[in-house]
C-alpha cells in the first residue's frame, strides 16, 4: 500500500511539472506573439525570394565594380590598361563584361598568359591578373625589330644589348625562334641569358646557337621534345670541357636525343 501511494505521488508530481511547463510556454508565446509572427513572416519572405526572385535576377547584370585593379602592372600604365580593356574610369564594369575584357586582353600584343578575374569584398573590387609580355629577342635589319614572348612585335623600347640576336631568312624561322627561346627561358633561364645569336633554319633542319661564354656554335634539333634534354646535355658537356681543351671545339651538335657530336677546329669529329 505504501508503494502504491508513492507511485501515485510521483505521477501527480510529473503531471504538475508538465502542466507548469506548458503554461509557461503558453504565457511566453502570448507575450511574444507579435515578434514570433513577424519572424515567421520574414522567414516566409526569405524563402519566397530564394525560390522565385533570386533565380530571375541575372547576376551578371547585378554585380558591378567601380574599382578595377590590375595585378603586377609593370610596363603598362594604368591609362594604357584602361584603353586595352575598353573601359574608362567613369564606367562601371559588370560581371558580364569579363568575357569582353578577357578577349580584349588576350588580343593585346602586351598580354601574355592566362587572364584571371578575382572578386574581393573587402575592399569591394575586381582584380585582374595576367602576365605582361616581355622582350624575347631582336632581329637586326635596317631598323632593329624586337619580338616579345607573345610572338609579336614588342611596342615598347628595350635594351637590345641584353637580348639574343636572331638571324632569320624565312617567316617560319621567326616562329621557330620564338618557340625555341620561350622554351629555353622557361626550362633554363640562365642558359637563355647566355644566348648571343640564334640562326633558326627549317630548311637546314637545325637551330644554330652562339652562347656568349664559349667560342663554338651549338646545333639544336627542330623537335621541341628534344630541347629540354639538349639543355641538360649542353651543361654537362661544357662542365667537362672546362677540364679538357674547350678552345679546340668548333661545333657541338645536340640534334640527336642521346648523342652529342663534337667537331674540332682542325676538322676532326
Amino acid at each position: 500500500m505504501k508503494l502504491g501511494h508513492n507511485e501515485r505521488q510521483r505521477r501527480e508530481a510529473i503531471t504538475r511539472l508538465v502542466s507548469k511547463a506548458r503554461d509557461s510556454v503558453k504565457i511566453r508565446f502570448l507575450k511574444n506573439k507579435r515578434r514570433i509572427v513577424g519572424l515567421c513572416v520574414l522567414l516566409a519572405l526569405c524563402v519566397a525570394a530564394f525560390i522565385f526572385v533570386i533565380p530571375s535576377v541575372q547576376s551578371d547584370d547585378f554585380m558591378s565594380f567601380k574599382k578595377i585593379t590590375p595585378v603586377n602592372l609593370k610596363r603598362i600604365s594604368p591609362d594604357a590598361f584602361r584603353k586595352i580593356i575598353g573601359f574608362n574610369y567613369r564606367e562601371e564594369i559588370y560581371s558580364k563584361d569579363t568575357a569582353y575584357i578577357r578577349a580584349r586582353l588576350e588580343a593585346s600584343n602586351m598580354i601574355f598568359g592566362d587572364v584571371q578575374f578575382i572578386v574581393n569584398f573587402i575592399p569591394y573590387e575586381l582584380e585582374i591578373k595576367f602576365t605582361e609580355a616581355s622582350p624575347l629577342f631582336v632581329v637586326m635589319s635596317a631598323e632593329p625589330v624586337i619580338y616579345s614572348d607573345k610572338g609579336e612585335i614588342y611596342p615598347y623600347s628595350a635594351n637590345i644589348a641584353d637580348l639574343p640576336v636572331v638571324k632569320a631568312n624565312e617567316p617560319g624561322d621567326i616562329a621557330l625562334a620564338i618557340k625555341f627561346l620561350i622554351d629555353m627561358r622557361k626550362n633554363d633561364a640562365m642558359l637563355y641569358s647566355r644566348v648571343s645569336q640564334l640562326i633558326p633554319s627549317e630548311a637546314d633542319r637545325q637551330i644554330m646557337v652562339f652562347f656568349n661564354d664559349v667560342d663554338f656554335k651549338t646545333k639544336f634539333s627542330l623537335e621541341d621534345d628534344c630541347w629540354k634534354i639538349a639543355y641538360r646535355h649542353y651543361r654537362q658537356l661544357t662542365r667537362n670541357m672546362q677540364v679538357l681543351n674547350i678552345h679546340s671545339i668548333a661545333v657541338l651538335d645536340l640534334r640527336f636525343r642521346q648523342l652529342a657530336y663534337i667537331t674540332e677546329k682542325n676538322g676532326r669529329l
